[in-house]
């Protein structure tokens, strides 16, 4: 397979990993107001391949809600991080249909980014024409006589369920739907989370204990120290360290097990799910190396590079390597980075089809957000705090699936791209 070819006539290496030392100082300034600390450590000391520098010092993601105040070292005091909560509640305004709680000072918080592309919006010609999606919704009951009639493997075989899908699930099917395209139902096993639960302590579990408080902090269920929420999550996550040893714990587990107990799943069909998701779609991307994380931000990067030469190419120039905000991304599987109802749109879609939609994704966000960041993002600084945070006027839920629909791999092109990489990284090291 021939890599892309640059306008200098080199071929296009699948990941650029050696950014300046001034582009790794803005990303790590950048990564911490976003509240991804362990990221910007990993950025600032790119040569670290310790495990525990990899898993809780590095490439692990913390919740943006609190950003300032994790970057100004509240990070380390759980504490001091619940009384934030605490005051933060008090300016609750309403609750949304998902559980999040809206702040009064919501519509004056907006990042100066998102500002910045609203008024490049409103000038004379920035008025893009977004991606419409041409899909119909199934009813709640038809996706009830779908689950209860057809095994997941049915269902994918199934161009009328894949529409179904990009029109999204219900909400009150996802729960289950989540449990059967996931793979949970093959791999559950009675009695076994509850004799996981039961197992003497890991090492591993005092560093869950200092995450679980900023997992979903402004999501009702998991609001309060003692709640339901933090209890089944702290008991999820040291359940899995337990089933998986080769793997422990990583943050961005959080934000998956979070997601599930939101859409209705119970604390034992939650954990079955996160396990079967890990396995069946990312079994590689909490690895002590993070090598499935690795190589799936270099293949983006390639596919990037395909479809959009001119933004890869300013992207490159810049030093903003696709690891700086690919991560939380791929990782979170876009958890941390979209409005809510998107996010949800896209594990439906995610579930459905697995990795390749995170690519889709990630290339029709790129899609949407060019123009902007070719015109308006002249410097790294503007790039990173544009793709950390991405304005959600851009990103709504029909808007995101259409653009990615629009984008075409194959998987097999996908597979070809993962093994240059992963020989590639092989014979660099």
């Amino acid at each position: 397979m021939r890599l892309p070819v640059a306008a200098n006539g080199r071929s296009h290496r699948p990941h650029l990993r050696k950014a300046s030392s001034h582009s790794r100082k803005v990303a790590t300034r950048l990564l911490m107001r976003a509240g991804l600390s362990r990221i910007a450590i990993r950025v600032a000391k790119p040569g670290s391949a310790n495990k525990d520098d990899v898993f809780e010092s590095s490439d692990a993601i913390v919740s943006s809600v609190f950003d300032s105040e994790v970057a100004s070292g509240v990070e380390a005091d759980p504490d001091n991080l619940q009384n934030l909560k605490a005051e933060r509640r008090k300016q609750v305004k309403h609750v949304d249909e998902f559980g999040f709680m809206q702040f009064e000072d919501d519509d004056t918080h907006d990042s100066e980014h998102a500002q910045q592309y609203e008024a490049w919006q409103q000038q004379a010609g920035n008025k893009a024409r977004r991606p419409t999606l041409d899909a119909r919704a199934a009813s709640e009951g038809k996706w009830t006589a779908l689950l209860q009639s057809f095994d997941a493997a049915t269902l994918r075989g199934s161009r009328k369920v894949k529409r179904f899908v990009q029109a999204g699930v219900p909400q009150n099917v996802r729960a289950r739907y989540y449990y059967v395209l996931s793979g949970a139902t093959k791999l559950a096993r009675s009695g076994e989370y509850a004799r996981l639960v039961g197992l003497d302590a890991l090492p591993i579990y005092d560093v869950i204990e200092r995450d679980v408080a900023r997992c979903y902090p402004d999501h009702v269920m998991f609001a309060d120290c003692d709640g339901i929420g933090q209890r089944q999550l702290r008991r999820i996550l040291r359940a899995y360290a337990q089933y998986n040893r080769a793997i422990g714990y990583c943050q961005g587990m959080g934000r998956l097990v979070g997601l599930f107990l939101i859409s209705g799943l119970n604390e034992e069909q939650a954990f079955w799910t996160l396990a079967a998701t890990i396995s069946n779609f990312i079994p590689r991307y909490y690895e002590s190396d993070l090598a499935g994380l690795r190589e799936h931000t270099a293949v983006f990067e390639v596919l990037l590079h395909e479809r959009n030469p001119r933004l890869a190419g300013h992207l490159a120039e810049q030093g903003c390597d696709a690891l700086m905000y690919a991560t939380p991304w791929f990782m979170t599987i876009f958890t941390l980075s979209l409005p809510w109802p998107a996010a949800l749109r896209v594990w439906d879609w995610f579930m459905f089809r697995g990795t390749k939609v995170l690519f889709r994704v990630a290339l029709g966000i790129a899609d949407m957000a060019s123009s902007y960041l070719l015109d308006a993002c002249p410097t790294i600084a503007e790039l990173l705090g544009f793709l950390l945070h991405i304005p959600p006027s851009l990103v709504d839920a029909d808007t995101v699936i259409a653009a990615a629909a629009r984008v075409k791999i194959s998987e097999r092109h996908v597979d070809r791209l993962i093994q240059r990489v992963a020989t590639t990284s092989s014979s660099s090291r």
